[in-house]
């Protein structure tokens, strides 16, 4: 009995099939006589790419001359170990020079069919597809990473990106001053051995991550050395994936910066004496010889006596505003009492003169003399801070304490007013940015933040060098 005949018409439906998928695909179907060094395509696709399909004879020799001599060592490579059976299938990605001159990269992936005759009517079955925009971006891509790791790796910084938990996924160097070894994969606060600043560390990625803009942060070491992050949060879709910091030891700034305060501020108190014990000593001595020609114009001149007495009034004022200037001039010396009389003062000062409800209290437990730059900064902190709370949030009573130990200086500041909204504390309009300079120059840490019963509460925490409470130095 015959088998039934195949239908022609299902042949052609199948080539058809075949021919619209390899169209589809953007495909460059091919079949190589390996014995007769011959090709044969199945499809327009070397003529729509501009490249020469090589047919005829010698088309191996003709290929090898197409193919861009950076490209072919390795492309020869894979087709022979494939053809020698060391792999499964041929495929190589590499540069063909166009017809007009240019090149375009293509993946190649072939399979040989071996014939049954010893080699001869062996084939090499495959297909082509053009990859030159996605190689060029690749390469392009590759160039930027390799220029952006050469410049990592020569910056003087550490450069850290993490996820929007705090787990390290790339760091430039070694952090050799946190934590030895590899750190990738490790939270930031998992490097810091002191409770502490792990907790300010965590406080900082909170706001970072909550509030979605740039955030600076200063950690104080154990040799007096300064280090500070600057640090973005990396939003996609008004989410936070991410956040890159680039960390910098600003010790040799701070040092030079301190230099220059110092000296103003040793020029600041030498003009507070030249008023005080100058100018004042002065007008103090004009004020008690007025005073005795008032004396003697009694018995003398009465009628000169409501004019002399006119004279000394003003020279009484001229008296009490020098000494005014110079306590404003230099209002934490020690000939004033230094910084907790000087807060008091500033307190009372804002009771008279601005009706406000100001509570100042200061307990020492610690009696030693502070350098004179640290108690300014704490000062012009106290009196920045005074004035936000005032004109900015609209507090009805504000509570100011010194604490002085053996550990810390601490200066804190408490309002019942409106509070600062994150997006106004990011700018300057405020003096935060002000405070914070201070404060870093000091090297105290400054932390603002919003009460949970309303208003507002700013920290200024200085730790005294030798109180154990520091990161390690950095090798």
């Amino acid at each position: 009995m015959m088998g039934d005949a195949e239908d022609p018409s299902q042949r052609w439906d199948d080539a058809m099939l075949l021919q619209s998928a390899v169209w589809a695909a953007d495909l460059g179907a091919y079949e190589w006589d390996l014995a007769t060094d011959r090709v044969r395509w199945l499809n327009q696709w070397c003529e729509y790419y501009d490249i020469d399909p090589c047919e005829g004879e010698h088309h191996g020799e003709r290929w090898r001359d197409l193919v861009h001599p950076d490209d072919l060592a390795l492309a020869r490579r894979e087709f022979d170990a494939h053809i020698a059976g060391l792999r499964e299938r041929y495929e190589s990605e590499y540069r063909m020079r166009t017809l007009s001159g240019g090149w375009r990269w293509i993946r190649n992936r072939a399979y040989i069919i071996r014939s049954p005759t010893n080699g001869r009517g062996d084939r090499l079955v495959g297909a082509c597809v053009d990859v030159d925009e996605r190689k060029r971006a690749e390469l392009a891509l590759g160039r930027t990473q390799r220029q952006l790791e050469a410049l990592a790796a020569t910056a003087p910084i550490w450069m850290v990106l993490t996820d929007a938990d705090g787990t390290i996924e790339f760091v430039n160097r070694p952090m050799r001053c946190l934590a030895p070894g590899n750190v990738i994969g490790r939270k930031v606060v998992s490097l810091f051995t002191e409770p502490a600043e792990a907790a300010r560390i965590e406080e900082f990625r909170r706001n970072l991550v909550n509030e979605h803009g740039p955030k600076m942060h200063t950690m104080m070491l154990e040799d007096g050395r300064a280090l500070t992050t600057w640090a973005q949060p990396i939003v996609e879709d008004g989410r936070v994936v991410g956040i890159a910091s680039a960390t910098a030891d600003v010790s040799e700034r701070q040092t030079r910066e301190r230099e220059v305060l110092a000296a103003v501020n040793s020029e600041q108190q030498r003009f507070s004496r030249d008023l005080h014990d100058g100018l004042g000593q002065e007008l103090t001595g004009i004020a008690l010889l007025v005073r005795s020609l008032c004396n003697r114009a009694d018995k003398e001149a009465p009628a000169l006596v409501a004019g002399m007495e006119e004279v000394l009034r003003h020279v009484t004022t001229a008296i009490a505003t020098t000494r005014t200037v110079a306590r404003g001039v230099s209002p934490v010396g020690r000939e004033h009492g230094g910084l907790a009389r000087a807060l008091q003062d500033l307190a009372q000062h804002w009771r008279e003169t601005q009706r406000a409800n100001i509570h100042c209290l200061v307990r020492m437990s610690d009696n030693r003399e502070l350098d004179p730059m640290l108690a300014d900064n704490f000062y012009r902190i106290a009196q920045e801070a005074l004035t936000n709370a005032m004109h900015h949030s609209g507090a009805r009573e504000i509570w100011m304490e010194l604490l002085q130990s053996p550990q810390r200086l601490t200066l804190t500041i408490t309002d019942n007013g409106c509070g600062i909204p994150p997006a106004v504390a990011r700018r300057s309009g405020l003096g935060l940015n002000i405070m914070r300079s201070r404060a870093e120059l000091t090297g105290a840490q400054l932390t603002v933040a919003v009460n949970r019963d309303g208003g507002t509460r700013l920290e200024c925490r200085y730790i005294w060098r030798g109180s154990g409470d520091r990161a390690q130095a950095p090798d």
